[in-house]
């Protein structure tokens, strides 16, 4: 399959380099246009040009067609995971693993974030992990402490024993944010004393 794709590729890519290089020729006027003409008129009087440029054409569209169909499958055999019980096969969607593997990122104390990809392949399963620590967290030991809790946890959710390669990327180191403290500000009540001042009537 691994034969296959490449040719595929490759087939695609010098169908589309030629495609654009002739564009590029005809808007920068480095192609003539009476040869192009002359070409068509050619293909158009000929019955056995315009079957072969007709088988061609057919030919394009089932390579594209096969190329689609080949790849969105490859995909779907990577984002799920298939076994079979005695009642029955079972599929895994692979976005399950990864919502859960997002989950005991979060039940750690060092983690900020944690975000995998994961991809099932003929090797087993290879996770990409994302990983924005805090910045009191020590990486070297916090990451082989991640690797193996997803590893022990997968393996015994789902009791395979195809190898589990998780590969850890971290994209940031957070800091915590200090508690604020909330000041209040306490006025104190004073005393106001107004001065009154009387005028004393008592005969003297």
């Amino acid at each position: 399959m691994n034969i296959l794709n490449r040719i595929t590729m490759f087939f695609f890519l010098v169908v589309f380099l030629t495609i654009g290089l002739f564009l590029i020729g005809v808007s920068v006027k480095s192609v003539e246009s009476e040869p192009v003409l002359n070409a068509l008129d050619s293909i158009s009087s000929s019955m056995t040009l315009r079957v072969g440029v007709g088988v061609v054409g057919f030919l394009l569209i089932m390579i594209s067609w096969a190329a689609y169909q080949f790849t969105v499958a490859r995909v779907h055999r990577q984002k799920n995971i298939a076994f079979n019980n005695p009642d029955g096969q079972v599929s895994i969607s692979l976005s399950a693993i990864e919502e859960f593997i997002r989950k005991i990122g979060s039940s750690l104390a060092e983690v900020k974030e944690l975000k995998s990809d994961c991809i099932a392949t003929k090797k087993g399963i290879d996770i990409s992990t994302k990983v924005v620590f805090w910045s009191d967290a020590n990486i070297p030991e916090s990451t082989e402490k991640i690797q193996g809790i997803i590893k022990a946890k997968i393996q015994e959710m789902l009791g395979i024993d195809e190898p589990i390669i998780v590969k850890i990327h971290v994209t940031k180191i957070a800091t915590r944010g200090e508690p604020k403290v909330v000041q209040k500000k306490v006025k104190d009540k004073e005393d106001v004393s107004l001065p009154f001042g009387g005028m004393d009537y008592r005969d003297q």
